[in-house]
C-alpha cells in the first residue's frame, strides 16, 4: 500500500474514534500521580495550581465554542461514520486557523497533563497529540481537496493548519448561536471536570495516603462542589437536548 493510502487509512480509523482516544490516554495517566506531591506540600496551594489548568483547559473549551456557535449545519460536526462538509468554511476562526476544533482540543487536553507536572509526559503527550491529529487531518484535508477543489486549495494556501495566524479576521455572516453550543458541546465540558476532579483525588490520596482508613477520606470539598455543579449541569442540558427542542436552531 502506498504511504498516501496509508496515512489515509490511519486517519479514517483514527477520525472514527476521536472522541474516545485521548480521553482514555489521559485515563492511563492516573499512573503518574503515584508519585505525585502538592505544590509546597499543601492542597490550598496545589488547588490554585490545579485552578489554573483548569482553566487551559477551558481555554480549548472557549475555543471550541466559538466555532460551533458560528458553525452552519454539516460543518464542525461530532460524526465519527464519515467526512461530512457541505461547504468549505472561510469565515470567523476559519479564516485563522483550518483545524480550530483540534487546536481547542490541544489545550483542553493540555490541561490536565500539565496539572501532573510531569516533563516526560508532558513531551509524550505532544508527540502523541501530532502522530494522532496529523492523521486525522490528513484525512479530512484530502476528503476536502477531493470535494472542493481549487476553492479549498486557494482557502488552504492563505490559512494555517494549526498555529493561528494573526491577522485577516473574516466576521462570519451568521449570528453566534449558545443553543448550538449548549447542544453540541455540554459533554467536553462535563469530561474536564471528571478528568480535573480525577486527577485532584488521586493526588489527595496519594499524598495523604498514611492518614486514611478508607479511600473515599480523599474526597475534598472542593472536588464534591465542581463534580456537582458539572454533573447537575450535564444532566440537566441532557435532559433538555434528549426531550426537547429548545436547543435547536435551523440551520445549524
Amino acid at each position: 500500500m502506498a504511504l498516501i493510502e496509508e496515512l489515509d487509512k490511519q486517519g479514517i480509523f483514527l477520525f472514527r474514534w476521536r472522541s474516545y482516544i485521548p480521553g482514555f490516554i489521559l485515563l492511563l495517566s492516573l499512573y503518574s500521580l503515584k508519585d505525585y506531591q502538592f505544590l509546597n506540600g499543601s492542597y490550598e496551594t496545589n488547588l490554585f495550581y490545579a485552578a489554573a489548568c483548569f482553566f487551559v483547559s477551558l481555554s480549548g473549551l472557549f475555543v471550541r465554542c466559538f466555532v460551533i456557535g458560528y458553525a452552519p449545519a454539516r460543518t464542525s460536526g461530532r460524526n465519527t461514520k464519515e467526512q461530512i462538509a457541505d461547504m468549505v468554511n472561510r469565515e470567523g476562526i476559519y479564516s485563522l486557523v483550518r483545524h480550530p476544533l483540534y487546536l481547542g482540543n490541544f489545550l483542553l487536553y493540555l490541561g490536565p497533563v500539565l496539572y501532573l507536572r510531569d516533563l516526560p509526559l508532558l513531551l509524550v503527550f505532544a508527540l502523541f497529540f501530532g502522530f494522532y491529529y496529523e492523521r486525522i487531518m490528513f484525512t479530512e484535508e484530502k476528503f476536502l481537496r477531493e470535494k472542493f477543489g481549487r476553492e479549498y486549495l486557494d482557502w488552504a494556501d492563505n490559512v494555517p493548519a494549526f498555529i493561528p495566524k494573526l491577522k485577516g479576521y473574516v466576521k462570519p455572516q451568521l449570528s453566534f448561536s449558545i443553543k448550538n453550543v449548549l447542544k453540541r458541546e455540554y459533554p467536553s465540558l462535563f469530561g474536564i471536570v471528571v478528568i480535573f476532579v480525577l486527577f485532584d483525588f488521586g493526588a489527595s490520596f496519594v499524598n495523604n495516603f498514611i492518614l486514611w482508613t478508607a479511600p473515599w477520606e480523599a474526597i475534598t470539598e472542593p472536588q464534591i462542589w465542581v463534580f456537582g455543579i458539572g454533573a447537575g449541569f450535564y444532566i440537566i442540558t441532557r435532559l433538555v437536548v434528549k426531550t426537547t427542542r429548545w436547543l435547536q436552531v435551523e440551520g445549524r
